[in-house]
């Protein structure tokens, strides 16, 4: 699947590519056409459209940048066909800056994806990577060169290597050749044959990869899902599109890297629970050995109220905690997140808490999940606040000083969380859950949440650890953050569904990307996170589980 710029920004369910922010944002000078242009495109680079939308409606409509804009978005929404009409005329533009004509050609090469034109697109993002500038920027278009290089078959790379003449597109093209058929000596001979190759990096992690796997021996008595596996993810709602594309590169990624050869079938939903369970039925008369999914929690809800033929992992968890035969719920749940600072925090011998919130569905679910969990455990909440607005802010620092508590727990995105903390009595110890952590491990946009500490998966905390080497190509060109988390969710899933058909109704713990994960003999799966902290110097890891 063919990842656009709409990304989800949810901790518990995926959420549309718009944002809503809860302060209210101060006026803006009117800009150039480029810089209006520049905003846009970091609307989009978030997954908030509509605030690209916004930046569109302030750049002259008759402008190149408007045009270009407006292809960027509809790129967003899939819309591939407006892609071609407004950006085909536009490459001969030579007036564009750098930015522009790079966000060009990477929409071109999302568009001739989209129609299966593999060699389009790799000209396409050669193109871009002549025209950046960063090292972060030319690794991710190099990961979406390869990603679309690696879903093409043998004979359509034979096939383009014989329609390319471009040494730097022989080059791409030969990798993925000797990848598709690896050696030590397939590796070194296209070293010597493209010593200067922009791609050498990526050609000596796959070397590195292969001979690591050529010298590890297969455990004793491993074995591989067989048959045939249903992966049910909303993959037809625009919504839910992005998290569903990162769920199954995670699947697919872990399947590779353990040589599973189960068959993966893709059954789309809308996110409907009124459908989800015809789609079960559906995916089990075709053959499906093991199901993974859904993803919603209202279509989880709904399948639940019927039998389970199959082994079946849900990727998010019901309402009310269920067991059935062929069940197990996993996913990427707030509850247990808060349910986790809990424990540190009483840990820490704190008695007394003071809950700030955003003013959203989310951070209201966050703050009550914390606010339960926090009482269950027998602390006391001395303030529960929501901050909806500035006047609202002023008002939280006159609560905090008349309301001291042992710690203050923060239920508010990155970017609501960043004007609240200023607020807060520094003196007071401050936690969060991964919703706090933009997934950009230093910025200095993060400096108002220094010594703020908060939960989150290894993958994001420590993702350089030597178990999560062989995922880090997959997942280099998904933006930092929620599709990070939904990648590792992926991935875990693969992994767990891997020990379940190995060893059913057996207990075992797993350290994966997303956490430790316990399975019960009855099929019940507990997370453990990380443990990380905002310092000046960055993200500062503090516990691993």
């Amino acid at each position: 699947m063919v990842n656009g710029f709409a990304f989800a920004e949810s901790a518990n369910q995926p959420a549309a590519g718009t944002s809503s922010k809860n302060i209210t944002p101060t006026a803006k000078l009117k800009k150039s056409p480029e810089a209006y242009f520049s905003d846009g495109l970091a609307c989009l680079k978030r997954g908030d459209i509509a605030c690209a939308q916004v930046a569109l409606a302030n750049t002259p409509s008759q402008s190149a940048y408007a045009k270009l804009l407006t292809a960027n978005i509809a790129a967003a929404n899939q819309d591939f066909d407006s892609v071609f009409l407004l950006l085909l005329p536009l490459q001969a533009d030579k007036t564009l800056t750098k930015e522009a004509s790079a966000s060009l050609h990477a929409s071109l090469a999302l568009a001739y994806d989209n129609q299966g034109n593999t060699l389009r697109a790799l000209e396409q993002r050669v193109v871009v990577e002549s025209l950046l500038e960063t090292p972060e920027a030319i690794q991710a278009n190099q990961s979406a060169i390869w990603q679309s290089l690696s879903a093409a078959s043998r004979e359509d790379l034979i096939e383009m290597r014989g329609n390319s003449l471009d040494t730097t597109i022989q080059g791409w093209v030969d990798l993925a050749l000797a990848a598709g058929n690896p050696s030590q000596q397939a590796y070194a001979a296209w070293h010597s044959a493209y010593p200067d190759h922009p791609a050498t990096s990526i050609a000596k992690q796959l070397g590195d990869q292969y001979k690591t796997a050529a010298q590890t021996p297969t455990a004793a008595g491993a074995k591989h899902i067989t048959g045939q596996i249903a992966l049910i993810l909303p993959f037809s709602a625009e919504a839910f599109y992005p998290a569903a594309d990162a769920i199954e590169r995670g699947f697919m990624s872990a399947q590779q890297i353990e040589k599973g050869t189960a068959e993966v079938k893709i059954y789309p939903t809308q996110g409907d629970k009124n459908e989800i369970y015809s789609i079960y039925l559906q995916a089990l008369n075709e053959g499906a050995h093991y199901v993974v999914g859904p993803l919603t929690r209202d279509e989880v809800g709904t399948l639940l109220g019927n039998k389970l033929a199959v082994p079946t992992l849900t990727l998010n968890y019901p309402e009310t905690a269920t067991v059935l035969d062929n069940l197990y719920s996993y996913g990427l749940s707030a509850d247990t997140e808060a349910a986790q600072i809990v424990k540190i925090a009483r840990d820490l011998g704190m008695q007394t808490a003071a809950i700030v919130m955003s003013d959203d569905a989310l951070s209201n679910r966050i703050a009550k999940a914390f606010s339960d969990a926090w009482i269950a455990d027998g602390g006391q909440v001395k303030l529960n606040s929501s901050v909806a607005d500035n006047n609202g802010l002023t008002a939280l620092k006159s609560q905090i000083a008349t309301h001291p508590t042992d710690m203050i727990f923060i239920a508010a995105n990155a970017e609501t969380a960043r004007v609240i903390r200023p607020y807060l009595d520094i003196a007071t110890p401050c936690f969060g859950i991964s919703h706090i952590y933009s997934g950009i491990w230093q910025t200095s946009d993060d400096a108002p949440l220094t010594a703020v500490r908060f939960v989150d998966m290894p993958w994001l905390l420590d993702s350089t650890t030597p178990d999560f080497a062989s995922y880090q190509l997959a997942a280099t060109d998904l933006p930092p953050g929620e599709m990070q988390r939904w990648f590792a969710l992926g991935a875990d899933a693969y992994k767990l569904l891997s020990r379940i058909a190995e060893q059913p109704h057996t207990p075992f713990t797993i350290n994966g990307l997303t956490g430790k994960i316990q399975v019960s003999a009855s099929g019940q799966i507990h997370r453990e996170l990380a443990l990380g902290r905002f310092s000046k110097d960055g993200v500062v890891l503090e516990k691993i589980p």
